[in-house]
């Protein structure tokens, strides 16, 4: 399957067909996914995703992945895309208030609904205060963060400091963990994310382990633990590349769908995700996507840390 553009998406996004739960319902749904790794699974993955969720509808479901984080939010706010999946906790919050979407189901992970921006690097003599140490899988940690809970961050963020004029590796502008935490982080520590150090922007997090791995940055951040997502292709990341800090916890990635859909056609997209993560099939394409082991209703309140984190970085998000 080949990327489908967004402009040759419009004239699907304006069908309409009475027979779908709402009478300006759309005929075929566009099914939009955030590039936070490697475009070409995504869309493999996020084909069969689409065929499930097209058999639980009764609606052709159409899947899209974006160049960008901001591609999403455009397809949905410009009607050429109708659910959006992997949405980053700063997506959800940009899905509700500039595309009038409504939020529907958080992902969740190991029993939690919270996750972090793990802060790695490939220079542990400078960011470990200890000799790092290695989980049961062989990856290693520095300062602590081994054997720590999500709500134990932030940890390790004095060592922010010592970024200046350094090479650091981001996500995307429009991540949350990727970006938009540690560029706080980062100003709290007294270093302008700006100007202060040579920021690069990977893509995705798998890209951004990559950077570190490579050397092209000497740190890098990405969602824990992004790490075993090169695995594969470099099977010593865990040794090269170790973590030594986390930040504080960030309400886990969800999913939304178009407030023009109607409020039936929109209940039936929150079941129907919620029965295809109840199947075998369903759970592994999620896992495969994003590492989600299951879905669960959210409410916009939810992401009120993520509103306060916008008024606290303003202008420097953009």
């Amino acid at each position: 399957m080949k990327r489908i553009s967004l402009a040759a998406l419009g004239a699907a996004a304006a069908l309409t067909l009475s027979g779908c739960a709402g009478s300006n319902d759309p005929d075929t749904l566009v099914f939009t996914l955030t590039p936070s790794q490697e475009a070409g699974g995504l869309i493999e993955t996020a084909e069969p995703l689409a065929a499930l969720l097209s058999d639980e509808l009764g609606i052709p479901v159409e899947p899209l992945v974006p160049s960008d984080y901001a591609g999403v939010i455009a397809a949905l706010a410009s009607g050429q895309a109708h659910i959006a999946g992997g949405l980053g906790p700063r997506q959800m919050v940009q899905a509700e208030e500039q595309a009038d979407a409504e939020l529907l189901l958080q992902a969740e992970r190991y029993g939690s609904l919270l996750y972090v921006t793990q802060w790695i690097t490939n220079d542990p003599d400078t960011f470990c205060d200890d000799e790092p140490v290695a989980d049961e899988d062989g990856y290693l940690f520095c300062n602590g963060v081994l054997g720590a809970d999500v709500n134990d961050g932030p940890i390790g963020a004095d060592k922010l400091s010592l970024l200046a004029g350094q090479t650091v590796s981001f996500v995307d502008q429009g991540s949350t963990s990727g970006y938009a935490i540690p560029s706080l982080q980062l100003l709290e520590a007294g270093v302008d994310p700006l100007d202060d150090i040579d920021g690069v922007f990977a893509g995705g997090h798998d890209a951004s382990v990559q950077a570190v791995y490579d050397g092209d940055a000497v740190v890098g951040v990405s969602y824990n633990d992004a790490r075993g997502d090169i695995a594969e292709t470099s099977p010593d990341v865990g040794e090269k590349v170790v973590v030594f800090g986390w930040s504080g916890p960030i309400p886990n990635d969800g999913f939304a769908a178009s407030g023009d859909l109607s409020p039936e056609l929109r209940q039936q997209i929150q079941d129907a995700f919620v029965s295809i993560a109840a199947t075998e099939e369903g759970a592994a394409l999620l896992s495969e996507l994003y590492s989600i082991d299951n879905v669960v209703p959210v409410e916009s309140s939810d992401f009120d840390v993520i509103r306060d984190l916008e008024e606290q970085l303003g202008e420097l998000l953009g």
